[in-house]
C-alpha cells in the first residue's frame, strides 16, 4: 500500500512538473503586447471630415446633388459660385487607428466628425470666408486651387483649439 502512493506523489509530480513546462507558459501566461512599427503609425489613417456630404455606414444609390453652395468674389451683377464637396484630413491622433479600414474606418470618421460638431460653425464660416475673397479666375487654374487649400488649412487651424487640419482634398469642384 505504502508503494502504492509513492507511485500516485511520483505521477502526479510528474503531471505537475508536465504542466508547469509545457501547458502554463503557452495558454496561461499573458501574451506579450504587439509591437508597433514606425512604419504602421505612418501608414494608419488620418481622421477626415467631409463638407458637402452626408458620411453614412449605408451605401446610397442615386446621383444626389451634395455639396457646399460658396459665393466667390464678383460684381452683384454678376454673381459667381463654387460648388465643392471638401475632405479635410486632421492630422494623426495619439492613439493611431492601426489596422482600422472600411466600415470599421467610416465609423470612426463619424465619430470623430461628431466630436468636432460644436466647430463645425466655425469652420464652415472659415471656408465661406476663404472661398469669398477669390475670383473664380482665381481658383480656375491648379495653383489657384492649391493657394486655396492653403489658405483654407491656415483659416480653419485657427478656429480650432486641439485639432488641426493637415491636408485638404476637394472631391467636387465646379465654378459657374
Amino acid at each position: 500500500m505504502f508503494k502504492d502512493k509513492k507511485v500516485l506523489a511520483g505521477g502526479a509530480v510528474l503531471i505537475a512538473a508536465a504542466f508547469w513546462f509545457y501547458i502554463k507558459p503557452n495558454y496561461m501566461d499573458a501574451k506579450p503586447a504587439p509591437v508597433i512599427t514606425q512604419e504602421q503609425i505612418d501608414e494608419s489613417p488620418h481622421p477626415t471630415v467631409i463638407l458637402g456630404r452626408e458620411v453614412t455606414l449605408e451605401h446610397k444609390a442615386g446621383n444626389a446633388p451634395e455639396g457646399l453652395v460658396l459665393n466667390l468674389k464678383a460684381p452683384a451683377s454678376a454673381p459667381n459660385y463654387v460648388k465643392a464637396i471638401i475632405a479635410l484630413e486632421f492630422e494623426r491622433p495619439e492613439d493611431p487607428w492601426l489596422g482600422v479600414e472600411g466600415d470599421a474606418l467610416t465609423a470612426k470618421n463619424i465619430e470623430f466628425t461628431h466630436h468636432l460638431q460644436h466647430e463645425m460653425p466655425k469652420i464652415l464660416d472659415a471656408v465661406a470666408m476663404v472661398f469669398g475673397s477669390h475670383t473664380a479666375d482665381e481658383v480656375s487654374s491648379v495653383e489657384g486651387k492649391e493657394k486655396l487649400k492653403e489658405e483654407l488649412i491656415e483659416a480653419i487651424n485657427e478656429h480650432l483649439p486641439h485639432e488641426k487640419v493637415e491636408t485638404i482634398y476637394f472631391e467636387v469642384f465646379i465654378t459657374q
